[in-house]
């Protein structure tokens, strides 16, 4: 040992600086490892609580229990290159056992420590699956139609726009947006939903769809920390006439192409024009064009076709659209009024 060289005040050894390693490792805890962790999950749906929020976790039982294991253990700042090797043994259902082995450099010795942690599986219900359990709702939102009730399909599709804003609310972390419930009625159909904004979105994404009219009637339910809560019925009335039927007017067949409320722009089915009309009670509603039935053709003449009737399978003829070339063995889309079969696709 030079002169120069410095030494250990406390044992004398060689050192770079102050107290050697040995030494410094001697005044320093160099791994803190905490003997219990616990976690708080709702046995429901999964979700986890941290502090007194609730999130959704993706994370399995295993990957939860290491992930909460490494959060028990604090390594000192000058630990370098650490290794944990861990085992994980179930004791019951809410008690799981983890035997640790880490190994380090500190102060350029090795260091090893062997532990085990126990890891606590909470209960408990959370914010979302207690609301849904107590059949809370803030609003409701009826959807009717105009002297009619609502369709098998638009009661089917205003249904599936419903849990579609549920699945975009739940992605988007609104973990308090969704369906309550649904009633199906001789009315049409009642969505029960658990919050306003979600409520609302569900009613815009309706009306878009049908061009619909809405209304809300909101009404006071009572108070919470100074603020006034409010349960919201929403009535949406589909129209009478939606883009997409067939109607009769004078005896001619038309597809409604689009409403304004007022006006119909609809598709003249034999002359393949546009005509708007004035949307009144006299004007009569056939079908619509998605509850056309599939005919075989078996000849065209000029402006008539021949087809086997989807019904009866008896050979019949009907009118040929306006540039409607039909192939013998081919089919085209057609309706019935009555006895009256039209094509409205070919």
């Amino acid at each position: 040992m030079s002169i120069q060289q410095a030494i250990c005040p406390r044992c004398g050894e060689p050192s770079d600086e102050g107290l050697c390693g040995p030494c410094r490792l001697h005044e320093i805890e160099w791994v803190t490892i905490s003997p219990r962790v616990q976690t708080i999950l709702c046995p429901t749906c999964g979700s986890r609580k941290v502090g007194s929020s609730w999130s959704d976790c993706l994370e399995e039982r295993e990957g939860l229990g290491r992930s909460l294991v490494l959060s028990g253990i604090v390594l000192h700042p000058d630990v370098k290159n650490p290794d944990i090797e861990m085992d994980l043994r179930d004791l019951s259902s809410n008690r799981t056992q983890a035997t640790l082995k880490i190994t380090a450099l500190c102060y350029g010795i090795p260091v090893t420590r062997q532990a085990t942690i126990l890891i606590v599986w909470g209960k408990e219900q959370c914010d979302r699956c207690c609301r849904i359990s107590g059949s809370y709702y803030e609003g409701i939102i009826q959807v009717r139609a105009d002297g009619r009730r609502p369709s098998e399909w638009e009661v089917k599709r205003s249904a599936e726009i419903a849990y579609q804003a549920e699945d975009m609310a739940q992605q988007g972390g609104e973990r308090l947006a969704f369906v309550s419930s649904m009633e199906s009625s001789r009315d049409g159909l009642d969505i029960i939903v658990s919050s306003l904004g979600f409520g609302q979105s569900i009613v815009n994404d309706i009306t878009s769809l049908f061009g619909a009219k809405t209304t809300s009637h909101p009404k006071l339910v009572g108070e919470k920390d100074g603020k006034r809560l409010f349960r919201v019925t929403w009535l949406i009335r589909l129209p009478r006439i939606i883009r997409g039927d067939v109607i009769e007017i004078q005896g001619r067949y038309y597809q409604v192409t689009g409403s304004d409320g007022q006006t119909l722009r609809t598709r003249d089915l034999l002359a393949s024009g546009p005509r708007s009309f004035r949307d009144e009670p006299s004007i009569r509603v056939i079908s619509h064009v998605r509850d056309a039935m599939e005919a075989m053709v078996t000849h065209q003449d000029g402006n008539i076709i021949g087809i086997l009737d989807p019904k009866t399978q008896m050979p019949a003829e009907i009118a040929a659209p306006e540039g409607c070339h039909a192939t013998p063995g081919g089919v085209v889309q057609v309706l019935r009024d009555g006895e009256m079969l039209f094509v409205v696709g070919c």
